[in-house]
């Protein structure tokens, strides 16, 4: 009787998680907002030093936001993972995570574009790419120092030889009253190739 009455506690309790992680999940709801990545601009570049040394690099992340509700809605904050593809694999390295807590309202039946500006500099990817990334570095046979600097030089160009993820994202939106705080997750590739 215990056991059927652990297994009975076990599997309410399984359903009932999965239950409440479903507003988490990337969605098409009609009336939520839907976050897009429109394109990667290269913001700043400072020139390249062998490691090292730090080269700072700044890129424009330029998102649309679309709001097809009747209503405003506030963006409280917004965070979504920067991944760089390594040349010819098609697998993606993450590199840092972009944050912001910019308070900014879009209008009802809109939209509209915000730009998110993150800084990396080549120390930094370094230390991503030793720690996080080890495993895939190994399996891909990539070394740190060539990859960054290939990274570094090659988007310096102005040019994208290389695929620019923003991942894992995540927007929290609220509104005054008529739905509340909504969660709205989403990713996007630059270049779309």
């Amino acid at each position: 009787m215990r056991r059927l009455f652990l297994i009975l506690l076990i599997i309410t309790f399984g359903i009932s998680g999965l239950m409440g992680c479903a507003g988490l999940r990337p969605t098409e709801d009609a009336g939520k907002p839907k976050i897009t990545l429109e394109r990667v601009d290269l913001m700043r570049m400072a020139p390249w030093v062998e490691l090292p040394a730090p080269t700072l690099m700044a890129l424009g992340f330029v998102f649309n936001v679309d709001n097809p509700s009747s209503y405003p809605i506030k963006l409280e904050n917004l965070k979504f993972a920067v991944l760089f593809e390594a040349p010819g694999t098609n697998e993606f390295m993450t590199l840092s995570t972009a944050t912001v807590y910019d308070q900014i309202v879009f209008a009802p039946k809109s939209v509209s574009q915000y730009r998110v500006v993150e800084f990396i500099d080549s120390g930094g990817v370094m230390r991503a790419l030793l720690i996080p990334n080890r495993p895939a570095l190994v399996r891909l046979n990539l070394e740190v120092n060539p990859l960054t600097k290939e990274w570094f030089t090659k988007i310096a160009t102005g040019e994208f030889p290389f695929k620019i993820k923003a991942g894992e994202g995540m927007a929290v939106f609220s509104s005054e009253g008529v739905k509340g705080d909504f969660f709205v997750p989403f990713e996007g590739i630059f270049p779309k190739k």
